[in-house]
């Protein structure tokens, strides 16, 4: 039975902070090269130790046309709740943002979140990626190819340790089950059978190693776009098989933007919008990188 929207909303309520308002920082560079590499900064109130934060990767296929602003409500409501939360920006598809060229953004910015840990109070061993869709992708990539060359970053702010905990939403794991899809083949520049290794290099299936960040998946039974069996729960069972920790939290009748299974949510939603998603969050970063002080 779907969980009613007021209980999640009782499960917010709780873990907010007082009644202080946040305080946000827009349009922050991280990479001055680009116009697109920018970010947001919401800020809790202050804190006398270092809190956990939250980098948050925007959805949309790696294409123009969905921004960061997709997930201004996420950032708000996890920065209420005592994380520091940094929305990014990242090149898209077309304009540069290619295959590894967004993969490497996301490095770009979870490296100068941790290069600014201290003027933030952030603890930056405690940093969680959130991402879904394509931003599910990013963030996966993240927490498992911080070490692989193809995707090393170029930026001013260097190369990045894999995120502190991963909760992709609907993320692909595995570009080549992908391979016939019109956005996929334009980030990666070219089909599968042209670049079979390219498609490899850019699935974070294919990193996954021992020593892996703990990961949430959140995603929707009935997504025929990225389809779960093919996607979340082989990397949960992937990340398992090598002693990492993976929760996957199906959502009935949960499609990629509708989610039409019975209830009393409101339509349209991705499956991290919905009450079971969001209690599921709450638990997950509480143990993954520790309550907020």
């Amino acid at each position: 039975m779907p969980i009613p929207t007021r209980l999640v909303l009782l499960v917010w309520t709780a873990v907010l902070t007082a009644c202080s308002s946040i305080v946000v920082q827009t349009d922050v560079s991280y990479d001055a090269r680009y116009s697109a590499t920018v970010l947001d900064v919401y800020m809790p109130p202050p804190s006398d130790a270092p809190r956990p934060a939250v980098l948050i990767v925007h959805g949309g296929g790696w294409h123009d046309g969905i921004f960061r602003s997709s997930m201004e409500d996420h950032a708000r409501r996890l920065a209420e709740a005592g994380y520091v939360t940094v929305n990014i920006e990242y090149r898209l598809v077309p304009g540069g943002g290619e295959f590894p060229h967004a993969v490497q953004d996301c490095f770009c910015a979870l490296a100068w979140l941790r290069g600014h840990a201290s003027e933030l109070n952030v603890a930056p061993d405690r940093i969680a990626g959130l991402g879904y869709s394509a931003g599910g992708h990013l963030v996966s990539m993240l927490g498992t190819a911080a070490s692989a060359e193809v995707v090393a970053p170029d930026c001013e702010a260097g190369p990045a340790a894999p995120l502190n905990a991963v909760v992709s939403g609907a993320g692909p794991q595995d570009m080549t089950k992908l391979a016939q899809a019109d956005a996929v083949i334009q980030f990666m520049g070219g089909t599968s059978a042209a670049m079979p290794e390219r498609y490899l290099d850019a699935s974070p299936l294919s990193y996954v190693a021992p020593g892996a960040p703990p990961f949430l998946f959140i995603h929707g039974n009935a997504d025929y776009f990225v389809n779960i069996d093919d996607h979340s729960r082989r990397m949960q069972d992937a990340l398992r098989a090598v002693g990492a920790s993976a929760k996957l939290v199906e959502i009935p009748g949960g499609g990629h933007i509708w989610n039409n299974a019975a209830g009393d949510w409101e339509l349209p939603l991705t499956s991290l919008d919905t009450p079971e998603a969001q209690i599921a969050l709450v638990d997950f970063l509480d143990h993954a990188i520790g309550p907020v002080p």
